[in-house]
Parts: C-alpha cells; sequence; structure tokens
C-alpha cells in the first residue's frame, strides 16, 4: 500500500511539472497590483489621459503671439501690360499703353497677431478639463472591472487547487481499499465482484484527479492572462485564509444608503452631461466678438538687377491694428447646433436614471445570491462536522468489527462529498461577495 500511496504522489508530481515548475506563489492583493501594472489596456488609457491633459496647453498656445515671417524673390520676365484711359502729354492717342515695374521685385516681411478677447477661452479649458476627467474615469473603470477579473480568476486557481489536493486523497484513499480488498479477495472472505467495485473506485478517483489536474491548469493559464505576465504564477493562498481577512458586507445598507449612483457608468453619464452643458454654452458664445491685435514690418526692393544687397534700393513699411470679428448671420448653424445639446443632455439624464436603476436591481440581486451562498456556506460546514463524526465512529465501529469495509468507505466518501461541497460554498460565497461590492459600488 505504501508503495501504491508512493506512486500516486510521483504520478501528480510529475504531471503538475509541467506548469507549476519555477512558479511564483502569489497572494491575492499581490496579484492584483500585479495586474494592474501590467495590462496593456490601463497603459494605454494612461496615455490617453496625458493626451487629454495636453489640451489646456494648446489653449495657451493660442493665447501667444502668433509670428510669422515670409519672403519673395521675383523675376518678372516679362512686365505686365498696363492700359491707362488718357494719353499722356505730346501724345496723340487717345490711351496710353505702359509696362510698369521692374524685372526684379523682392519682399520680406514679419507678420504677428495677439488675441485680446475671446469668451470661448475659459469654456474651452473647462471643456478639456471635463474631458480629462472623463478619460480618468474610464482608467477607474478598467481598474475596477480588471480588479474583479483577477479576483475570480485568483478564486478560481485556488478552489481548483484544493479540489486536486482532496481528489488526491481521494485516491489514495481508494488505492488503500482496493489494496485492503485484495488481500481479503486472495483470503476468499470477498466476491470478484466487490473487488471489482473497489477496481472501479480507483478508476473513477483517477479520472476524477486527471479532471481536476486539467482544471486547475487551465485557470493558472487564466490567471497568467489576467496578469499579463510571462512568468508562471500561481496561488499562495487558500479559501479558508481568503474567507478569514476578506471583508465580507454582513448587512445589506438601507436603499437609501447604497452606492449605485456612484458607480464609475454613472459618473461617465454626469460627465457627458456636463460637456454637453459647456458645448451648450459654447455655441451661444460662438456669435459674440472677438477682438486680435495685430502688426506688420516689410521690407522691399525694386530692380532692374538681381543685386539685393545694393544699398539704397531697400524700402520699408509697418503697420499696427485692431481686428474685431462680429459673426452676423450663419444661416441658424448655432441655433441647430444647441438644440442638438439639449437633446443629449436629455439622454445623459435619462441614462442616467435608467443606469441607477439597473444598478440598484443589480444590488438587490447580488445581495440576494450572497446571502444565500453565505446560507449554504454555513450548512455545508455543519454537514462537514456531521460527516467527521460519523466517520470517527464508524472507524471505531468498524475496529470492533460492528461494521465492514464497504459501510467505511461510504463514511470516508460522505465526509470527502462534504468537503468538495465545502470549497464550492467558499468559492461561490467569495464570488458573490466581490459581485455585490461591485454592484454597490464599494468595490
Amino acid at each position: 500500500m505504501k508503495k501504491v500511496i508512493f506512486g500516486v504522489v510521483i504520478y501528480t508530481a510529475f504531471y503538475l511539472q509541467s506548469f507549476t515548475v519555477f512558479a511564483q506563489k502569489i497572494t491575492l492583493n499581490e496579484a492584483i497590483q500585479k495586474g494592474i501594472e501590467n495590462r496593456i489596456e490601463l497603459k494605454t488609457q494612461a496615455l490617453n489621459i496625458q493626451i487629454a491633459s495636453s489640451e489646456n496647453y494648446k489653449i495657451k498656445a493660442k493665447w501667444l503671439p502668433q509670428v510669422s515671417a515670409n519672403g519673395d524673390v521675383r523675376w518678372n520676365t516679362q512686365l505686365q501690360t498696363t492700359v491707362l484711359p488718357f494719353a499722356l502729354p505730346g501724345s496723340s492717342e487717345s490711351q496710353t499703353i505702359v509696362r510698369l515695374g521692374r524685372p526684379f521685385n523682392n519682399t520680406f516681411a514679419l507678420q504677428a497677431e495677439q488675441k485680446v478677447y475671446d469668451i470661448n477661452k475659459k469654456i474651452d479649458r473647462l471643456v478639456n478639463d471635463t474631458q480629462t476627467d472623463a478619460q480618468k474615469n474610464t482608467l477607474e473603470q478598467q481598474k475596477i472591472n480588471l480588479k474583479q477579473s483577477i479576483t475570480e480568476a485568483y478564486f478560481l486557481a485556488v478552489f481548483n487547487k484544493e479540489k486536486l489536493r482532496l481528489s488526491e486523497i481521494a485516491l489514495q484513499r481508494a488505492n488503500a481499499y482496493l489494496d485492503a480488498a485484495k488481500v481479503k479477495f486472495e483470503q476468499g472472505t470477498i466476491l470478484k465482484n466487490d473487488l471489482d467495485k473497489f477496481t472501479l473506485d480507483v478508476s473513477n478517483a483517477k479520472l476524477t484527479q486527471t479532471k481536476n489536474i486539467q482544471d486547475y491548469e487551465l485557470s493558472l493559464v487564466t490567471l497568467q492572462y489576467q496578469l499579463n505576465t510571462n512568468d508562471k504564477a500561481e496561488p499562495a493562498e487558500d479559501l479558508t485564509s481568503i474567507l478569514n481577512y476578506s471583508q465580507i458586507t454582513e448587512r445589506r445598507p438601507a436603499d437609501n444608503q447604497t452606492n449605485s449612483d456612484k458607480r464609475t457608468e454613472v459618473k461617465a453619464e454626469e460627465i457627458n452631461l456636463k460637456l454637453n452643458e459647456l458645448n451648450l454654452q459654447k455655441q451661444k458664445t460662438k456669435n459674440l466678438p472677438t477682438v486680435s491685435a495685430y502688426g506688420n514690418y516689410s521690407a522691399f526692393q525694386i530692380s532692374d538687377t538681381f543685386n539685393p544687397f545694393a544699398s539704397g534700393t531697400w524700402f520699408t513699411s509697418n503697420y499696427v491694428g485692431i481686428r474685431a470679428n462680429i459673426p452676423i448671420f450663419d444661416g441658424k448653424q448655432t441655433k441647430l447646433s444647441s438644440q442638438d445639446f439639449l437633446f443629449r443632455k436629455q439622454i445623459n439624464q435619462l441614462n442616467i436614471e435608467r443606469l441607477i436603476n439597473d444598478f440598484n436591481y443589480e444590488s438587490k440581486i447580488t445581495w440576494n445570491t450572497l446571502q444565500q451562498s453565505k446560507l449554504n456556506l454555513e450548512e455545508a460546514k455543519k454537514n462537514i462536522t456531521l460527516a467527521q463524526h460519523i466517520l470517527e465512529t464508524d472507524k471505531f465501529r468498524f475496529e470492533q468489527g460492528v461494521i465492514v469495509i464497504s459501510d467505511l468507505k461510504n463514511s470516508e466518501y460522505s465526509l470527502q462529498n462534504s468537503e468538495n461541497q465545502y470549497l464550492s460554498s467558499i468559492y461561490n460565497f467569495l464570488v458573490a461577495n466581490v459581485r455585490y461590492k461591485k454592484a454597490s459600488g464599494n468595490l
């Protein structure tokens, strides 16, 4: 029997070696932190926040002086002909045909413009700040969803790991019973049919263990994906320890105290509502005047030959001014756009109301699920205590010869089933608790 048990241990260890070798043991909190650091979508969203934040710098840049310089070196290969509607003195013609200018015409200018007044500046900044808040809220929403995904993946890995441990014990027990049955069969105290039943138990236990190995391997792959890492990782905790330190919600808050209205999905609609309000204000201010100052300094040369460095051939001019732009009629574009933003505001308000109702409903459903899983957990715990008591009693009765080995085996199987049910109850309870926290806006 010892050889069989040793062989089972070696078999399991060899099978698990392919995905547990060099695996890093990691706690739930470490897994969540690692996933937040590694997930690509979070890094991408962080860059989106930087892009949104930089828009205010662009607004500031628009209010800095806009300076441009230009140069024009021109060779008039044929001067333009101009017809004067009168004759020059001494001419008998009724009109005069002349060619004005010089073959070479060089011009260099410096133009500067500065905004003085534009009421949209403040609104543009508020719009950009709101868009930045929207990107930050999206990042927070992604973190919450990721935290839930990692947590559930971790719970599943722990659950499958402990199921595997119980199946290893069950296989060892089945092999032990088979060894004992073989001895009894050789002694002639049991029939071949009875021996076949023990053999079937071993086969079923091996099948269960193989399935549990596959489930555990798959859950580790899922956890690795959630962490977005090439390093192998396996949970360092068990369900009982997680249950002991988890913040379990013992009492449901009153309906008017729930945080469903603070969920990131609701906040996203609130931000969109604010954004549409600002865009509505911006449409109303589009027809207000804007004022800017400008100035120009130019130097030009007209010459018969190309000689830009000749002294006395360059002439300068400059001017400054104030320009006001006052829209008068835009074809009702502003009015029509304002109506669009009014409708969008109404849509945002309706979406907020719908989301709060949905999340309050989700909170109630997940709360009921949590309470049911809590009752199942308490019942499963009682069943383990009862199964352990029955097994201890049957062991004593078996030693006294009151019951046969098949009766003892049934008691041990009952305990095994109770242990599996207890693990499932803990897992379901922890998952229900996480989902309730998210539904109520507390995750």
